[in-house]
């Protein structure tokens, strides 16, 4: 007895197809096949998928058949004016091979280094550590000083005095906690400020995985293309990972290997922002509400901290989030009490990425950075929350 419905094909028939449409479609889509590969956790297993990844698009190569999909992509992209977005812009996004292996990235300034310890260095007259970062009027338990214990940085000395008419430009770039970070600081500036910020911010990026986006490039172009006085990085909030290196070692976290090679990415970085700018100011890790990634967190920035400690602090500060919001020692809080019997809310539901008056908070510490080590003609005023 055949009970097959002669209209309709077989189980057999239909796998079949879906796997010739899957090799079709891999040969077309070679260039980019690494990409899902990459996101593989497990780093063996990666380089496996990977292997036959560069397989299929080295035959694709020699047929000429992965060339299809690239330019039908930028076509696209060029008729609906998305070349430019920084969503879509694939000369940073999705690179096979990042700035690591390019032999144009910038290198350090001597001048920005600290020298061994026998020498010293000459600082002129030093700033008075930051000012708290929460207003007036906020209770005890959200105070705290905006910036940790660290060297106070001596004053900028520039021949331009900054004003309404002729703005600080400050670059903040990072991951997507900038959004509510640069947004907020932003908002602490007002319309029409003395300071005028520019920011963008990528989601999933990091200093790590210049493969996924490849910010040393994208610093730098963006650098050369406009003239900032000051730049903010905010970084590392998704670097607690495993990575190859371009000679194919194999890094795990929490390893001696893998907090070497870290340490020179975010050199690179920081260098490449320094080559440009006259000062950049380096955001902190924040609290947040998981404690497992909230100890990942705190491990980043121990070695963000032991970082910064080899530059000058008159071109590099770092600045604090934990100590501000919810202040040294303090659990994480979702909220905290700005005025008697007003509470505000500084965390957004996912417990890691502050909402935008959060970011207002938090950054008035930066904001009065600024302020402290620029000339301007009018000191700006912070806009706090009403």
């Amino acid at each position: 007895m055949q009970f097959r419905d002669a209209r309709h094909n077989s189980p057999n028939h239909v796998l079949l197809a879906v796997a010739v449409a899957l090799v079709v479609a891999s040969v077309f889509c070679a260039r980019s096949l690494w990409i899902p590969a990459s996101r593989i956790e497990n780093l063996h297993v990666r380089a496996v998928v990977l292997s036959v990844t560069e397989a299929v698009a080295a035959y694709a190569s020699t047929t000429g058949l992965d060339d299809a999909v690239p330019r039908l992509r930028s076509s696209f992209l060029g008729l609906t004016g998305l070349s430019e977005h920084s969503s879509w812009d694939s000369r940073y996004f999705n690179r096979r091979n990042g700035s690591s292996n390019r032999e144009d990235v910038v290198t350090p300034k001597t001048a920005e280094r600290l020298p061994d310890s026998t020498e010293t260095v000459p600082v002129p007259e030093t700033l008075p550590g930051m000012p708290d970062g929460i207003p007036d009027g906020m209770t005890a338990a959200a105070e705290a000083p905006a910036v940790a214990a660290e060297a106070p940085a001596a004053p900028l000395v520039s021949s331009r005095i900054y004003s309404r008419d002729n703005p600080l430009p400050v670059y903040f770039f990072g991951d997507s906690q900038v959004f509510s970070l640069a947004s907020g600081l932003s908002r602490l500036a007002g319309k029409d400020s003395a300071i005028d910020i520019d920011f963008l911010a990528i989601h999933s990026s990091g200093f790590i995985r210049d493969d996924f986006y490849d910010w040393p490039r994208k610093l730098e172009d963006t650098l050369a293309d406009k003239e900032y006085a000051a730049v903010v990085v905010m970084l590392g909030m998704n670097d607690y990972q495993n990575f190859w290196t371009d000679d194919r070692r194999a890094l795990k976290k929490r390893t001696e290997g893998w907090e070497t090679v870290y340490r020179d990415k975010c050199r690179t970085i920081i260098d490449t922002a320094l080559s440009r700018a006259m000062r950049v100011y380096w955001i902190g890790m924040p609290r947040v509400k998981n404690p497992s990634y909230d100890d990942n967190l705190s491990y980043i920035e121990t070695i963000h901290n032991s970082v910064a400690d080899e530059y000058s602090p008159d071109v590099l500060s770092r600045i604090s989030l934990r100590s501000v919001i919810p202040g040294d020692g303090k659990p994480y809080s979702e909220s905290v009490e700005i005025a008697p019997g007003r509470v505000q809310r500084i965390m957004t539901e996912d417990g890691s990425h502050f909402t935008v008056e959060g970011g207002q908070l938090v950054m008035q510490g930066l904001f009065d950075r600024l302020v402290r080590d620029f000339p301007f003609s009018e000191l700006p005023v912070a806009q706090l929350p009403e």
